[in-house]
């Protein structure tokens, strides 16, 4: 005599194998398309993550803004203002590593007249201030060197030539 397996199944229990079956299929599909558009459309799914590469963030202590040219470290020392995107920045910035390579010399801070914050202070006239009472009525022409000791404006020169003559005496 054989035994046989009587399957009482009910209804509920029927519904329920089929959402299950249901749920496993749309799971695999939506899991398919990923993989999918990963190969195919953005097409890193063999790309190894370690190609990205990350950069540490430089600052540059050797340019300043109008607003703190003032507020440096040292007693004694120059600002040259200047646009970055000047014809001449290339004249300026070789002036300035002439400077540097001298044995005795004072820090010497850029201030990039291209920087947002810098642009209210750039003259348009050539009305450049030779005197000024504070820094918001301060005007720079294309290019201006500023000498400052103890907190306090010294020199202030708007020539090519004399600033050449300043920086290498």
């Amino acid at each position: 005599m054989k035994n046989k397996k009587l399957n009482y199944i009910s209804e509920e229990q029927k519904e329920v194998k089929k959402f299950i079956i249901v749920l496993i299929g749309l799971i695999i599909l939506i899991v398919g398309i990923y993989f999918f558009t990963k190969a195919f459309i953005t097409k890193d799914l063999f790309k190894d993550n370690e190609e990205i590469k990350y950069t540490d963030g430089v600052i540059n202590y050797d340019i300043a803004i109008v607003g703190n040219m003032l507020n440096r470290p040292f007693d004694e020392y120059y600002l040259i203002a200047f646009d970055s995107e000047n014809n001449k920045a290339t004249y300026y910035n070789a002036l300035i590593s002439k400077y540097m390579s001298k044995e005795k010399k004072l820090k010497i801070y850029h201030i990039d007249l291209n920087n947002e914050l810098n642009k209210k202070y750039i003259t348009t006239d050539n009305n450049v201030s030779k005197n000024f009472e504070n820094i918001e009525k301060l005007k720079l022409g294309e290019v201006t060197l500023i000498k400052v000791e103890n907190k306090k404006v010294t020199n202030f020169i708007t020539n090519i030539d004399e600033i050449s003559k300043e920086l290498t005496k």
